[in-house]
């Protein structure tokens, strides 16, 4: 390995759970190097003062005797930093979280320098997916075991700290000074690390430097058929219907560009995933990205020209300086640089990087449904006066509408990205610490807290909004801190909650933020869309006279323009999920599970069996965020399974032909608690028939058409909800659901190989 000559020690914990006090150290370890050199390894387990967690059992393999009689944690403390060393640097893999669960059970070593190899490895490994060290050992062929170990997790790290500081040590003079000049200004760790860098860099400049930035995906050339796109009356709203087909949207670009006469604004649920897969010509076809995706020159400017940095800080701008990034997705963030991203050097809707895009538009433009609804919305923003009666908007994915609109329609404070901002400003620390006290005391322990015009009406919350004004008055704040802060005042005001659903929530961790939507988005949507300018809505079949909370009428009569497309699916209520993880299917299949919590007891029934034959389990919670899950499902050998919820599914973006079975376990309803949704509701004479039951069809669509785009030829369907049967609403579903079936795959027909 090549290593700093500084001296270091490498650590990792395994724990009980996620939260300091709350939960425990169970396993620690640790390698101390020396001159390039192991010096000490060590490792102990040590007895919990609670149980350890079923999940955490399967994760580490560590069964309740292995701790049984061990020493408590407090009796090895002193051992453990013996072993540390007095003078090194300490190295992890998310190395905050370990230094974290330390301090809870007794040892504080935060104010020791420190570097997190997982983000040095974003720093010098831009073409990878995902930055997990379980991923990064597979990709780079780390000696890693066994893993989810303590001393494992440790062997691992040091082999990629050594990776990374030898990519670190190869950088041309350019980037070498980037690295050399933002480290030294950092955190203790890494002026550490900026010293040992070494003083004659190469002159070459290293291909995965070069290239930089984040991997682009392989893009198939197509040549679509156009369709009939009638541009519709101002004042009313034509209907498509969409088909499962994977080149929908590539049909409609193609379609809009052969008609110059007037500019065509398509709108998708999710930009960058659908670019990913369109051929474009950008100077025929526009993309406008949402302006949070957007660098601000101006923004990160300043945040370059920082006497210091946290080492989030730090690691961004050296990304900046190397990759100059026009957006999110030229470079690879990570862990908390996003908030950084988001609290302090994104554009807002006023940065001229962002309003640029709307100057010179040619005949079709690519927008998000949120950004259309900002800009329709508001007649100040730059891009209102760009949409006009002879505009043509086309919509796709409309079965999102309410839920893309209540968000473009939100006024929002998250606030860990405030905090972000808020580094070195003393008076922005300052009232938001009086926020979330007032937050604490109004919330009383609640994960969701629906606010009151009496909460609001209080002496606090009345010195909480004359404390925003000034605040609003500092042109020196972040735009974007000056936009949570615009939304924060309405939020506070009494006279704003007419009509509005407004609440506090606090997610596992910690992390708080405050939400305002409309009680209902249909008003809107037709006062500033459907009413004004010439629309197409792109729906799902059969649900034009059940879109009651976003269609103008329901004597709407949808085209279908599209060819008809199927594939294989099957009624399977014979098939348990149990029957599918006893003997899971060749190939890989994603099967959507309705809740986390049989996740987790699926994850600790069937991770040790599955591998025993050969089969990768992967499941949602239990094997990090979807970036991760996605980047090890995709590098896992077939047999693969991933267990996750039909929400986050929606989410998944795989490339084409990845897919060989996709199972839906659990019919996907909503939440009937769902913040907002159970307030809509209470206005349906039957909210399950009239808002619920329609709302699970457009999901299911949904989720067969993000199967349809992730599919394999030969990739099916199984639907194995036995509600199907056993329900008095599962014909109705079982009925939607045969329109995209092949005849040959009918109920009772297909057959899924099983082994």
């Amino acid at each position: 390995m090549h290593l700093p000559s500084l001296p270091f020690v490498v650590l990792d914990t395994e724990t009980t759970g996620l939260l300091p006090k709350v939960n425990h150290v169970f396993e620690f370890a640790s390698v101390r190097v020396r001159d390039g050199k192991k010096e000490d390894e060590y490792e102990v387990i040590v007895a919990p003062p609670q149980d350890i967690p079923p999940t955490v059992r399967v994760l580490t393999r560590i069964a309740p005797d292995l701790v049984t009689g061990k020493p408590a944690f407090a009796d090895v403390r002193e051992q453990i930093l013996s072993h540390l060393g007095s003078d090194t640097l300490i190295v992890g893999q998310n190395v905050g979280f370990d230094l974290k669960m330390l301090k809870g059970d007794g040892l504080d070593l935060t104010e020791r320098p420190w570097v997190d190899t997982a983000m040095l490895a974003s720093l010098v490994f831009p073409e990878l997916q995902s930055f997990s060290l379980g991923y990064v050992s597979s990709v780079l062929g780390l000696h890693h075991e066994p893993v989810h170990r303590a001393l494992g997790d440790v062997h691992a790290t040091l082999e990629l700290f050594g990776k990374c500081w030898e990519r670190m040590t190869a950088l041309p003079p350019d980037e070498l000074r980037a690295l050399f000049e933002t480290f030294s200004l950092s955190s203790p760790g890494y002026r550490l690390l900026a010293d040992a860098l070494p003083t004659a860099p190469i002159a070459k400049k290293p291909k995965w430097l070069a290239s930089g930035k984040r991997p682009v995906r392989d893009r198939k050339k197509t040549t679509s058929d156009r369709i009939v796109l009638p541009f519709p009356k101002k004042g009313t709203v034509d209907l498509m219907e969409d088909p499962l087909t994977p080149d929908t949207l590539q049909r409609l670009v193609e379609t809009a560009l052969a008609d110059d006469s007037k500019t065509h604004w398509i709108a998708v649920k999710n930009l960058e995933a659908s670019i990913r897969d369109l051929t474009l010509d950008p100077k025929k076809a526009r993309v406008i990205f949402p302006a949070p995706l957007l660098l601000d020159p101006a923004s990160a400017d300043a945040l370059l020209l920082q006497k210091n940095f946290t080492s989030d800080e730090a690691t961004l701008s050296v990304k900046i300086r190397w990759y100059a990034p026009r957006a999110h997705r030229d470079l690879p963030i990570h862990g908390e640089e996003r908030s950084v991203w988001y609290g302090r050097i994104a554009c807002t809707e006023q940065s001229d990087t962002y309003r640029k895009q709307f100057s010179d538009l040619p005949s079709v433009v690519l927008i998000d449904h949120q950004q259309l609804f900002t800009l329709l919305a508001s007649d100040e923003h730059v891009g209102h006066t760009a949409i006009t009666a002879q505009s043509h908007i086309i919509i796709t994915d409309a079965s999102m509408l309410e839920d893309t609109a209540t968000k473009a329609w939100q006024w929002q404070c998250v606030f860990d990205h405030m905090r972000a901002a808020a580094e070195g400003n003393t008076t922005l620390t300052g009232f938001l610490d009086l926020v979330q006290l007032w937050i604490a005391r109004v919330r009383a322990f609640q994960d969701i807290r629906y606010l009151t015009p009496q909460d609001l009406e209080s002496g606090e919350a009345e010195a909480l909004r004359e404390r925003i004004v000034p605040l609003l008055a500092d042109t020196t704040l972040p735009t974007l801190v000056q936009k949570q802060l615009r939304d924060l005042q309405s939020i506070l005001t009494p006279e704003l909650l007419s009509h509005r659903i407004v609440w506090i929530e606090e997610r596992q961790g910690g992390s708080q933020s405050l939400h305002s939507v409309p009680e209902h988005v249909g008003p809107i949507l037709r006062s500033c869309l459907f009413e004004t300018i010439p629309t197409t809505l792109i729906l799902p079949p059969g649900s034009a006279a059940t879109m009651r909370e976003v269609l103008p009428s329901l004597d709407l009569a949808p085209t279908t323009p599209f060819p008809p497309f199927t594939l294989p699916l099957a009624i399977r209520t014979d098939v348990a999920l149990d029957d599918l993880l006893r003997s899971p299917p060749q190939g890989k299949t994603v099967i959507l599970v309705g809740s986390k919590r049989i996740i987790e007891e699926k994850f600790v029934e069937y991770t040790l069996p599955l591998e025993q034959k050969g089969v990768t389990l992967i499941c949602q919670n239990l094997s990090g965020g979807l970036e991760r899950m996605t980047a090890e499902f995709l590098t896992a050998p077939a047999p693969a399974v991933w267990l996750l919820t039909p929400w986050s599914y929606e989410e998944v973006d795989l490339p084409q032909e990845t897919l060989d079975h996709l199972v839906i376990a659990s019919l996907p309803f909503d939440h009937p608690s769902h913040t907002v949704l159970s307030r809509r509701a209470a206005r349906y004479g039957n909210a399950f028939e009239d808002y619920f039951l329609p709302r699970l069809e457009a999901r299911l669509f949904r989720l067969i058409r993000s199967f349809c785009r992730h599919r394999t030829f030969l990739g099916e369907v199984w639907v194995t909800d036995d509600r199907l049967k056993t329900k008095s609403y599962g014909k109705r579903a079982m009925a939607y659901l045969g329109q995209f079936a092949r005849e040959e795959a009918t109920p009772g027909k297909a057959q899924m190989e099983l082994f």
